[in-house]
């Protein structure tokens, strides 16, 4: 049975500011970080094909390697569940704007963010 954990934020670009030096006139996607021990999520949350709707795309990784096969499930205003492919990497084109959680399993521990903005 896999250890169960939750995830801690590690880093969010809307809540840290651009490195000196660098510019951008506009930063259309989101990317956050979540670490639990030795398994990393990171997502993207950028805007989808209609107006209301985000795309949220992620990788899993364990040890800095990506992890096939990992179970990914989105629970808020809908629900979504997605399998990481062979690089770890996994898409959810239409999402609605809203409060979110989401949990990962893998073969090593099921890893848990509590709450996130979709925004």
């Amino acid at each position: 049975m896999a250890d169960r954990i939750v995830a801690s934020l590690v880093y969010d670009t809307r809540t840290q500011p651009l490195s000196s030096g660098i510019r951008a006139v506009v930063q259309r996607a989101r990317r956050l970080l979540y670490s639990a021990d030795e398994t990393e999520l990171v997502l993207q949350v950028a805007p989808g094909k209609q107006p209301d709707r985000l795309k949220l795309a992620g990788q899993v990784l364990e040890d800095g390697m990506p992890v096939e096969g990992a179970a990914v499930t989105l629970h808020g205003p809908a629900s979504h569940a997605e399998e990481t492919d062979e690089e770890g990497e996994f898409l959810i084109t239409s999402v609605a704007k809203g409060a979110y959680s989401l949990d990962v399993k893998t073969p090593a521990r099921e890893m848990t963010i509590v709450s996130f903005d979709v925004d």
